[in-house]
């Protein structure tokens, strides 16, 4: 016998607990487990109706990949006119800031007080909210 082999297996040994033996002495001594009658035959029914199902239908690659090459070809191609419109503008831009009429301005003044109005609410709800948690209201 190897001694490395008969080390392990001192080894196992020792660690085998009372309890253990008495489990292992229990399990043992159980019946095996045999299945039901009717096992067999249903596992064998479920296999025959599997083996008889029709195939999945393929994925239909033919028309897949070609569809695909079109779309990539007028994303790049509306990429590519977007990007050569863009430097086109990037030359014609001047450096002054644009003018913008006084009949545009009071309307987004106004916009920007009713945004104000409906932040300051949100924030006080919020911390109305958090308050509330904590003395357990909520």
């Amino acid at each position: 016998m190897n001694p490395t082999k008969a080390n392990r297996a001192d080894v196992n040994e020792s660690r085998i607990s009372p309890d253990d033996s008495a489990i292992d002495r229990i399990l043992s001594s159980e019946e095996p487990l045999i299945p039901s009658s009717g096992f067999l035959a249903s596992v064998m029914e479920s296999v025959r109706e599997e083996a008889a199902a029709p195939q999945p239908i393929p994925f239909p690659w033919t028309r897949f990949i070609p569809g695909i090459l079109v779309v990539a070809a007028v994303l790049g191609w509306v990429t590519l006119k977007m990007i050569r419109q863009g430097f086109a503008e990037i030359r014609t831009i001047s450096l002054a800031p644009p003018h913008i009429p006084a009949a545009a301005i009071q309307p987004i003044e106004q916009a920007g007080w009713v945004a104000a109005a409906l932040g300051v609410s949100l924030l006080a709800w919020l911390f109305s909210r958090r308050l509330a948690g904590r003395s357990g209201l909520l």
